[in-house]
């Protein structure tokens, strides 16, 4: 495998001799945004040359942390590419070139002012991880249902209120990640009741949101292991949750005033984070021996 690697070599542009390459399957250009000292070191590498389509064997791609602002709509020719990585860029929407890439597994723009998903998406039908953490993403479109392969979404910190029924599509799916670590950024106040059709779905991250109830659809996820639920709006742990076979449960910072009355199921649960006076009372229950 022919690899070339020029990660923080303070690049302020594309370098010619690697469209020479052809054999070259990874390529690393990440963190050269040229602007550790921005007097000296001026941010201009911004652009990737239209010859990039002479790279056919390229598989992987890393571009994160450049200051690339758009590609060349002949990025969509590296047909053989499967990795992408562009996060940290100064791309402000998101590249039509890049769904004709019908091979692409991994595709990360994380930390990007990307505003909107494309209906498109739908055509990077062998798309295993989608990473679009920390965007300004308002709505998920309803063609991501058709992403059959998809096994990671992650869409924290965005700015996103619901996310669409179709979302059963994703059959192989086994991390959400729709929570935020900022106030006012994604505030989704209920589940659509189809998720329980993902039987894979291991992990599901919905901190910081504003949800009250879950749907008891949930209970589908038979493969539900992490469910994070820290910040939001619960007034009560739903007593169904029983019936899931949980490793780690977190309800911290929501106000519930008591355990439910069949608490004693969180004794399984490993790793179980609740404010102090549910630790309290659970503690209680215990030197009771009532648990």
């Amino acid at each position: 495998m022919e690899k070339l690697n020029y990660s923080s070599k303070n690049l302020k542009t594309f370098p010619a001799e690697i469209l020479k390459q052809a054999h070259l399957e990874v390529l690393d250009i990440s963190t050269n945004t040229g602007s550790w000292d921005v007097l000296l070191n001026p941010n201009i590498f911004s652009t990737i040359p239209d010859g990039i389509n002479a790279l056919q064997s390229l598989k992987s791609f890393n571009l994160s942390r450049t200051s690339i602002q758009s590609l060349p709509d002949t990025f969509g020719e590296l047909k053989n590419l499967k990795f992408l990585d562009l996060t940290s860029t100064e791309l402000t929407e998101f590249p039509e070139c890049i769904l004709q890439l019908h091979d692409l597994e991994v595709l990360i723009m994380e930390n990007c002012k990307i505003e909107f998903i494309p209906s498109g998406i739908s055509q990077l039908e062998n798309l295993r991880i989608f990473n679009l953490d920390n965007a300004l993403i308002k709505k998920v479109p309803a063609e991501i249902g058709h992403l059959k392969n998809l096994e990671e979404l992650h869409l924290y910190n965005n700015f996103i209120q619901e996310l669409p029924k179709e979302i059963a599509g994703l059959q192989n799916l086994k991390k959400l990640k729709i929570g935020s670590y900022e106030n006012k950024r994604n505030q989704i106040k209920m589940l659509p009741s189809e998720i329980g059709q993902l039987k894979k779905l291991e992990y599901i991250h919905l901190g910081n949101n504003k949800l009250q109830d879950l749907p008891i659809e949930l209970l589908g996820c038979s493969s539900l292991k992490i469910l994070e639920l820290w910040s939001n709006e619960f007034e009560f742990i739903p007593e169904w949750l029983s019936q899931l076979d949980l490793k780690e449960l977190n309800f911290y910072s929501n106000p519930i005033k008591h355990l439910p009355e069949n608490y004693k199921f969180l004794r399984r649960i490993k790793k179980l984070t609740l404010d102090e006076h549910l630790d309290k009372e659970l503690e209680d229950k215990r030197k009771w021996n009532i648990f």
